[in-house]
């Protein structure tokens, strides 16, 4: 399939690829088919771009890259709707937000992505858990040395 974004221009994306998101991501449940793109020059940002709309690419990233310790509680029902039945089928993003002043970027810890990765299906849930916040300061120039795994 072709599509013209915005961002990255006319693109071609393998029909296997698209991510279905059964509830489409907040602010934007309409679009419920994006794709995975990579970053040029970095190996732990994405992007998520819309088939369905040009103008929707939103930035993401393996919030574990930052924060190591990130373990967002899931309800069992919202899993299985994605149909996971092992922690492996799994990859959790989280979406970025960049200002003008990339010094202020933030990350929604609170509402992570989740990616059945064999279904192609995914989600944006939010967290059960009280300490992740909606903007968490991001220092986009200092991730850890972990690479993004199974973006």
């Amino acid at each position: 399939m072709i599509i013209n974004t915005k961002r990255f221009g006319q693109i071609e994306i393998n029909d296997g690829k698209i991510i279905t998101f059964i509830n489409g991501l907040m602010g934007f449940e309409n679009l419920k088919k994006y794709a995975l793109m990579d970053h040029p020059g970095t190996n732990f940002l994405k992007w998520l771009q819309s088939v369905e709309d040009p103008e929707v690419s939103l930035p993401v990233v393996n919030p574990t890259v930052f924060f190591p310790d990130y373990s967002p509680i899931i309800s069992q029902n919202e899993l299985e709707a994605l149909k996971i039945e092992e922690p492996e089928q799994a990859v959790v993003l989280c979406v970025i937000t960049v200002s003008h002043d990339v010094q202020k970027a933030t990350v929604n810890l609170k509402a992570p992505i989740i990616i059945n990765t064999d279904k192609r299906l995914a989600d944006q849930v939010i967290a059960e858990n009280h300490e992740y916040l909606v903007r968490q300061p991001l220092n986009l120039r200092k991730p850890s040395q972990r690479r993004c795994e199974g973006c």
